[in-house]
């Protein structure tokens, strides 16, 4: 999972931080569409007869949570875990806390985080800039505090503090 998601960082990303997620999507050829239901999941992906990726991500959802649910999709595109035809919902839930029994599962959960957090930012930022507010990183990054734990969870440095007991 590594290397498919530093690959197509290298190949997609503009080198924005928070990253584009949507633009990295589009380059790969993905088509984005929006759905306006109450009760569509947080993301489908359907890959055509065609081997065309289309991903429709559900609009009452927060942003952080659509951006999670595109890098998870985007991560089941690269992985090549559907064949034409196929399809699946990707949900998240409020606590970004998931059903990762599946090794598809948990391989798309790892490169979502690894697309979403980029290696050489992160370090950048807890090595170069001295960052070690977890809260402080999540905001650089758009991503929830519990996403960013679970990127600093593999860290080969010391992980950054938590944030204190007198933030808000």
């Amino acid at each position: 999972m590594v290397m498919f998601a530093e690959g197509i960082l290298k190949l997609h990303w503009n080198q924005s931080v928070p990253v584009d997620v949507a633009h990295i999507a589009q380059n790969m050829g993905i088509v984005l569409a929006h759905s306006p239901s109450p009760t569509a999941a947080c993301a489908h992906l359907q890959i055509s007869l065609q081997n065309q990726p289309l991903v429709t991500l559900g609009q009452h959802h927060h942003h952080e949570r659509q951006r999670y649910a595109l890098a998870q999709a985007l991560g089941h595109v690269a992985l090549h875990h559907l064949r034409p035809g196929l399809e699946r919902s990707i949900e998240v839930s409020d606590d970004f806390s998931m059903d990762m029994q599946t090794r598809t599962e948990r391989a798309a959960h790892q490169f979502a985080l690894r697309l979403l957090i980029p290696e050489s930012v992160l370090r950048f930022c807890v090595q170069d800039l001295a960052m070690s507010d977890l809260l402080e990183l999540a905001h650089v990054f758009d991503v929830p505090a519990a996403l960013m734990g679970w990127r600093l969870m593999d860290w080969p440095l010391p992980a950054p503090s938590p944030p204190s007991a007198s933030a808000p």
